[in-house]
Parts: structure tokens; sequence; C-alpha cells
């Protein structure tokens, strides 16, 4: 009897899910999914799931060491800026693979009016005062906004926050994006909106606010990705399942012994 490589995914994306669920239908390997349980009934998973923070990359590491596990994929959102920076040093403390899948960023074409920044706060300072603006930045974030009361916030989110931590100077939409631009250009002029702040998170379920900004003529404050160094770098399924091939082959399968 052959030992199947395990396999962590740190999941919380719809990518994320794709891939457990490719993953899923190959027999070469054990999964383990990992969420961070910061969204309210995620989908499930096609793969025995773990839930919350491992604590630092220390736990990460000593998480790693005691499930056995013989490569990591880091299937994180792009702006999870400190879970990649775990899985980086964890899986480099063991020796172990690391695969990060991210999608594609978008590419500002020649009608776009983006103007890049590095945080919410540099994107703050760029809007003129008295403005609407559509934060387009997750509402997980949005406290810097409190230090702009001048402006008047639209917020879309899954998951609107209580009267207590809901920002003041924000009007809340409960729901997703919209991938078409149509919509989302209707829905900029019937609220108004000026100004848009949002990530760059790549994929075609958000694109639709972008190319709407892009027909209306709307300035864009585009928050970069941050920098994730270590490991393989994937933008497809296609490409991560190879690599976990090349990382942790059937070659690399032990015997258990009887």
């Amino acid at each position: 009897m052959l030992k199947k490589p395990k396999v962590l995914v740190l999941a919380g994306t719809k990518d994320a899910r794709k891939l457990v669920e490719a993953l899923a239908a190959t027999p070469k390997y054990e999964l383990i999914a990992s969420l961070a349980g910061v969204t309210q009934n995620p989908a499930d998973l096609m793969a025995p799931t773990r839930t919350g923070g491992f604590g630092g990359a220390g736990g990460l590491a000593e998480y790693l060491q005691t499930q056995n596990i013989a490569a990591v994929i880091n299937a994180t959102h792009p702006y999870a800026a400190q879970m990649s920076q775990n899985a980086v040093e964890a899986t480099t403390r063991l020796s172990l693979p690391l695969i990060r899948f991210e999608r594609a960023p978008w590419k500002q074409e020649t009608d776009d009016n983006w103007q890049f920044v590095g945080t919410i706060e540099a994107a703050l300072k760029l809007v003129p005062p008295d403005k609407k603006v559509f934060f387009a930045a997750s509402s997980k974030v949005a406290a810097p906004l409190k230090k702009r009361p001048d402006l008047t916030f639209i917020i879309r989110t899954l998951n609107i926050p209580t009267q207590t931590n809901a920002i003041k100077n924000a009007n809340y939409l409960e729901g997703l994006p919209n991938s078409d631009w149509q919509a989302e250009a209707k829905l900029f002029q019937e609220l108004q909106v000026e100004w848009i702040i949002s990530k760059n998170s790549g994929g075609s379920a958000s694109y639709g606010k972008i190319k709407a900004a892009r027909e209306l003529g709307l300035p864009v404050a585009m928050i970069k990705r941050p920098e994730h160094n270590g490991g393989v770098k994937c933008s497809s399924i296609d490409e991560v399942l190879k690599a976990l091939r090349m990382c942790v082959g059937t070659e690399q399968i032990t015997p258990i012994s009887s």
C-alpha cells in the first residue's frame, strides 16, 4: 500500500475552491483545506477542512510537522499578506515545497484613469473633499475611512456590520460584485459615484466595476498588490497541478510498512 503525499491548501477564495475540487478529483494526494474563519457561512470545500488561524509562522510550522504535510499550496487572497508571509517562513523553516496560486492582476488599459497607491490611507489622500466614493477594497479593512468624514462612502459587502461597527459616513449594499459592466455602470450612475477605491484582485467576477469606471471616466485609486516572495508562483489550476507533481510526484510516495 502506498502512502499519499499530504497537501495543505490555504484557501478562502473562489479560485481556491476550484483548485480543491480539481485536487480532490486526483487520487494521488491526501488533502487538507484551511480557512481563516473570517467569512460567515463559507461554501463547503471538497476536502477535510480546518478553520481558524495557526498562531503565526511558528504555529503553522508546528502544524505542518505534526500533520506530516508534504507540500503547501497558498491559495489565499492576493492581499492576505500576513498569511502569505507565514506560509513562506514556515515552509522555509521545514524545507517544504510551497506553491503560490494567484490569479493574474488586471492590466491598465488606455482609457483607464488609475492612480496606483500602496495603502488605503494613500488612496484616501487622493480623493478631493466632499466626494462620493465607491469603496471596493473589502469592508473588513474599512477602518481608515473614518479619517475622511467629509467623504460619503458606498461599501458593498456580504456581511453588513452592526450599527456599532459601521462607518458612520458610509452606506452599505448587501451583495457581490457584478461581472456585467453595464449593470455596474448603471449602479454607479444611480448612486452618483465620483471615485472608486479598489484592490487589483484580478479575475472576471469583479472586473465589471473596473470596465464601468473606464466607460464612465471615473478615477480609480488602485491599491497595488503586496509582493509575495518565496514559493513557486502559478496563475492557473493546470500550473498548480504541474508544479505539485514536480514537488511531490509519485516517485516520492513511500510505502507504508505493514
